[in-house]
């Protein structure tokens, strides 16, 4: 038998009314891809700090989440799907598990030297970050506080700290560095470094200010993971250095044992690797022979 045939009045009500039903669809599509992307967006911002680029985070999570509802409407839906998948599953590895310390190669960017017998120059203690009410980030406090304690043990006769500025405001935390600063009551001379953004910009400034002074064998303390960029990087520019680790509340190597201490170890050594991969290319980093 012969299916009977829709006239075209009734064939236009059917199509009629599946239309919206297929508009329902691609909507909760297109919703399901943008919540998707932008979880995996979260996800990276909570395993890398996405290098550190908190001011433009949100609006990036809208293009993000507008790419994600276009491309669940393709071809390329799957790209969305495993992306997301992939995402979380390595956030619940690096947080859930001892991933980070017992696998994670974290300890190779670490170095640590011996502090020769005789005085340095200089000490020089690199920032590390600004809060809103210009007062010192916990590495940047960390850092100072591992710096003063060698001024105390007269290490040098000088101590060079490094000023960043946030580039919203312009704000320094240079006098909460003064009031840390005084809780060591011997004297000793203080210079300040200004005009910093990037380790390389610290080391460069400075050459600039010590080596008219004649001021070349410095102690550089910096947190432990950004050791051997940083070391590194200040003997390119023609200083002998003796490398510290200054002890640090923000992440731990070897105890890391929280979601949340497992993901700041492993946030601060893949920017420490990818910015040491970019030293590398630009020569800006010291010869492993010559250290």
């Amino acid at each position: 038998m012969h299916e009977p045939r829709l006239r075209p009045a009734a064939l236009a009500a059917a199509n009629a009314s599946r239309a919206p039903r297929l508009n329902r669809q691609r909507f909760l599509l297109a919703a399901c891809g943008a919540a998707c992307a932008t979880l995996s967006w979260v996800a990276l911002d909570a395993l890398t700090g996405l290098g550190k680029l908190g001011s433009i985070l949100l609006p990036l999570a809208i293009v993000v989440a507008i790419v994600g509802a276009l491309l669940a409407l393709t071809r390329l839906a799957l790209v969305v799907w495993v992306g997301g998948a992939l995402t979380l599953l390595a956030v619940l590895v690096v947080a859930l598990t001892p991933f980070v310390t017992s696998m994670l190669p974290t300890k190779t960017l670490v170095r640590s030297d011996k502090l020769p017998g005789a005085p340095l120059d200089a000490v020089v203690v690199l920032s590390g970050g600004i809060t809103p009410d210009s007062m010192l980030a916990p590495e940047a406090l960390d850092r100072l506080l591992a710096a003063l304690a060698l001024m105390r043990d007269s290490v040098a006769p000088l101590l060079v700290v490094t000023e960043p500025r946030r580039p919203q405001d312009g704000i320094t935390a240079a006098h909460d560095q003064m009031r840390v600063r005084a809780l060591v009551s011997r004297p000793f001379e203080t210079l300040m470094v200004d005009s910093v953004h990037t380790t390389r910009d610290e080391a460069v400034n400075s050459w600039r200010l010590l080596s008219p002074r004649d001021s070349r064998r410095v102690a550089v303390v910096t947190s432990p993971l950004h050791t051997g960029r940083a070391c590194a990087t200040f003997e390119r520019v023609g200083f002998v250095v003796s490398c510290l680790a200054a002890p640090v509340r923000v992440y731990s190597i070897d105890h890391a044992d929280t979601g949340q201490a497992r993901l700041a170890l492993f946030r601060a050594w893949i920017y420490e690797w990818a910015a040491t991969i970019e030293y590398r290319h630009r020569g800006w980093l010291a010869p492993r022979s010559t250290r």
